[in-house]
């Protein structure tokens, strides 16, 4: 059951990262000019979605609930340490 706790945070991780990830990706694009607003709204999506699987967990996982919440927090903060190096590169000419 821990295993299946921690995919399931693994991939409740990687679904919290997707709206501001799209923005993110539009942001890079030179035609698009996302607004503050714009950004605010995703991180706000983020958290919503982020703290409404915590909340599942805890409800329906009872003491597995690190068994699922540290997978999910790695997993996001994985998917950002990716898309930061990206960009870094990206901004410094290197592919």
């Amino acid at each position: 059951m821990a295993l299946a706790s921690a995919l399931l945070g693994v991939a409740c991780g990687l679904v919290g990262c997707i709206p501001p990830a799209v923005l993110f990706e539009r942001a890079l694009k030179a035609r698009a000019h996302p607004s503050l607003v714009q950004g605010l709204a995703s991180i706000a999506a983020s958290f919503a979605a982020l703290s409404v699987a915590v909340l599942a967990a805890s409800a329906f996982l009872g003491k597995e609930l690190l068994a699922f919440a540290i997978p999910m927090v790695v997993a996001f903060l994985a998917f950002w340490a990716v898309e930061s190096v990206r960009v870094w590169r990206s901004a410094n000419g290197r592919r």
